[in-house]
């Protein structure tokens, strides 16, 4: 059985660690359709899709799949501009789970619960109802059902042990908050929210104006700002949000492991129980299609030349393994397995 493991790995100069106990520090820089369900014109829309949940087990610990909306079919075309539909057809395994007949890709929103016994993890919290998200209008405003999701799955928010973000981006922290009286309140009061202590100073800097990169235009600033007044200040204000580290052990068997090039701090999550591993990636691996073609990245990444890199690397190494892949915006069956596939790689889904 394979596992990350730092002692099996090469030693080069700098690097980003996959696993082990002991971290070196990482690289630093500075069912595919959905049902649109909306009622009378100028109500919000709500798009659900049919399979709702769904949960594996890593050891002793029960990963579950809590999905917010299935992505409308198009909306994210271009994003990896590669990704035309001619160049989807070619990769067969991606039809029907991850991409249309006529070769557009499919996408979700969902996070995962991971539940060791000990304590609840909520990885991920999607885009939430009623925020402002400007730079995906269609994305604004919405009404879905993720708690009640969430509750079927078996979780009331006041289970919920630690929420963890993998990056500070609006899809993945706004189920952070939820609308009570006009004010923003923290849907899962008795958790600790993590954030990477180095993620969250980059995006706070972008709320504040500050000159950061190349990347940071007006409609990234005003989104981040957004964020940070609908999904993370009121956590702040509660005393409920915790900075950690880079590669932080958020509880037993569960850790932060860096996998820098989609925001420059970005985090995946290592599940480890009773020598069996999982791993969460965040925006780390997009889409399927990066499996196959790994040096195809998103147009927002921070640094596409950096997260193409370390994804192959990591596909290299995790390969014909056991490590089971839970993909954060994976349409279909989002969790398998890497198995090489002549030059490249492919995603089998379990």
């Amino acid at each position: 059985m394979r596992h990350f493991g730092s002692d099996a790995l090469p030693e080069p100069e700098v690097r980003v660690e996959f696993g082990g106990s002991q971290h070196r520090k990482a690289v630093q820089f500075g069912n595919p359709t959905g049902l649109e369900v909306g009622a009378e014109a100028g109500e919000p829309v709500c798009r659900e899709r049919k399979r709702m949940t769904n949960s594996w087990t890593i050891g002793d610990f029960t990963i579950t799949q809590v999905v917010e909306m299935a992505i409308e079919v198009g909306e994210l075309d271009g994003l990896i501009k590669e990704a035309t539909p001619e160049a989807v057809k070619d990769i067969g395994w991606l039809y029907p789970d991850y991409a249309t007949e006529s070769g557009q890709t499919l996408w979700s929103v969902h996070s995962y619960v991971v539940d060791t016994g000990a304590a609840v993890v909520l990885v991920d919290t999607g885009c939430g109802n009623h925020k402002h998200i400007p730079l995906v209008p269609a994305w604004s405003d919405m009404n879905t059902s993720y708690l009640e999701r969430l509750a079927e799955a078996g979780y009331a928010p006041e289970q919920i042990d630690y929420v963890v973000a993998t990056h500070l981006h609006f899809d993945h922290v706004g189920w952070n908050t939820v609308l009570r009286n006009r004010h923003w309140e923290p849907t899962f009061p008795n958790a600790r929210y993590c954030v990477v202590k180095d993620e969250f100073e980059y995006f706070l800097g972008l709320a504040e104006g500050k000159p950061l990169s190349e990347h940071a235009d007006a409609d990234l600033r005003l989104q981040t700002r957004f964020l940070f007044e609908e999904s993370i200040d009121p956590c702040v204000d509660a005393g409920l949000l915790d900075l950690v580290p880079m590669n932080h052990l958020v509880c037993e068997g569960v850790r932060y492991t860096s996998t820098p090039g989609h925001t420059q701090f970005h985090h995946s999550l290592t599940i480890e129980s009773q020598g069996e591993v999982g791993f969460i990636t965040g925006d780390f691996i997009h889409h399927p299609i990066q499996i196959a073609r790994p040096s195809w990245s998103s147009q927002s990444d921070w640094d596409r030349g950096i997260s193409a890199e370390r994804r192959r690397e990591f596909l290299e190494y995790v390969a014909d393994g056991d490590v089971l892949l839970f993909g954060t915006h994976f349409a279909g069956h989002s969790v398998g397995r890497i198995v090489s596939d002549d030059n490249t790689f492919k995603f089998v889904a379990v």
